[in-house]
């Protein structure tokens, strides 16, 4: 009777062991695992992706506290940290990750300017659909 009791704890601690593990890792460790698996990168590609997320977050982390001080330069470096992204990925990538990266660009894009559409019919002041294009670009950072 011991012996399977202690099988199951032994089971539950092994899952928490690995869970745990799992939640461990940095925002631009889990985005690079997700850019990994997305574009198939190679592991030169993927220590250079690892890089460029790191610098990411370590600039949404120093734009943070203008985020409500000063919503438009917020906006305006969210844009710049995109472009930037953007650049450092078509560096980073050969010709067939390049369009699948281009193609993700156009739905956002498109995305974009239907919620323009909506927003502008809807009567939505110019801020508020700035506000909702900052948080597509932020979606797809």
């Amino acid at each position: 009777m011991k012996n399977p009791i202690f099988c199951l704890v032994f089971l539950f601690c092994a899952l928490g062991a690995t869970a745990q593990n799992a939640s461990d890792k940095t925002p631009a460790q889990q985005a690079t695992e997700q850019m990994t698996q997305r574009y198939n990168l190679n592991q030169k590609q993927q220590a250079e992706m690892l890089k460029i997320q790191t610098r990411k977050y370590s600039n949404l982390a120093e734009i943070e506290p203008i985020k409500l001080s000063n919503a438009p330069l917020y906006q305006r470096k969210i844009q710049s940290i995109q472009l930037g992204n953007n650049a450092s990925f078509e560096r980073l990538f050969n010709a067939e990750q390049n369009k699948t990266l281009h193609q993700e660009q156009l739905k956002l894009r498109e995305k974009k300017a239907v919620a323009y559409k909506e927003m502008k019919s809807a009567g939505a002041s110019q801020q508020e659909i700035d506000q909702k294009k900052m948080e597509l670009d932020l979606e797809a950072l």
